[in-house]
């Protein structure tokens, strides 16, 4: 089995060490990891869908095929990408859209191969204030369910500069124990902060890391 990553941050910070420490959580000795930075990768936005009706095929010719590849054969998904204005970033939002190509092209052959694939969606934030990333993880999970796609999870994680995660160990727990839970089947719950609707002015930092009120487990 393989878990696949799809980082969709232009630098690596705190949404690529989440993603890592889920998925480091979830491998095992029959399960392989791969991670894969979109930014690094050759994904053009959508055209003109009505000229690749016409051709039978995407008149695209990028990294995209070969990317569906690793994604057809995944049995884990991990979409992880930053919040940017309220939505995910752009190379996440390209690669997204271009899903679209496939329904015109494939129909329900392609809809045959992402149904009930295993998927989480992994945000990373800068702010203390879930209204933010509400929007952006229904847009997400409306996507997979119309695919007929599983939401294993969703995770939210916070922090301004891009160490923030990597020095939150109870942040990097909580994610851990979501990757565990996908392995042994326990119901994976979502991992969102626990001031989701707290009162916020759009534009004031609330500040710093997620700040939790749990501790440890002792080890």
């Amino acid at each position: 089995m393989v878990g696949l990553a799809l980082i969709a941050s232009p630098r690596q910070g705190n949404t690529a060490a989440a993603a890592q420490d889920l998925l480091d959580a979830w491998s095992g000795p029959e399960r392989e990891t791969k991670e894969v930075f979109l930014d690094r990768l050759r994904l053009q936005p959508i055209g003109d869908c009505r000229r690749c009706m016409q051709a039978g095929q995407c008149s695209k010719h990028d990294s995209f095929p070969e990317l569906m590849q690793d994604v057809y054969s995944a049995e884990l998904l991990v979409l992880a990408t930053p919040l940017y204005w309220y939505g995910p970033s752009a190379q996440l939002k390209i690669f997204i859209d271009r899903w679209s190509c496939l329904l015109d092209t494939e129909g329900d052959a392609f809809r045959a191969r992402m149904r009930g694939k295993r998927t989480v969606l992994l945000l990373a934030q800068g702010e203390q204030g879930f209204y933010e990333a509400a929007l952006c993880l229904q847009m997400l999970d409306w996507t997979l369910r119309y695919l007929d796609m599983v939401v294993a999870a969703r995770i939210v994680v916070v922090g301004h500069r891009r160490t923030d995660y990597a020095r939150d160990p109870l942040q990097r727990h909580a994610v851990r124990s979501r990757g565990e839970d996908l392995v042994t089947g326990r119901t994976v719950h979502d991992h969102l902060p626990p001031w989701a609707h707290m009162p916020h002015q759009p534009g004031t930092p609330l500040g710093g890391v997620f700040k939790h009120d749990v501790r440890l487990p002792e080890p």
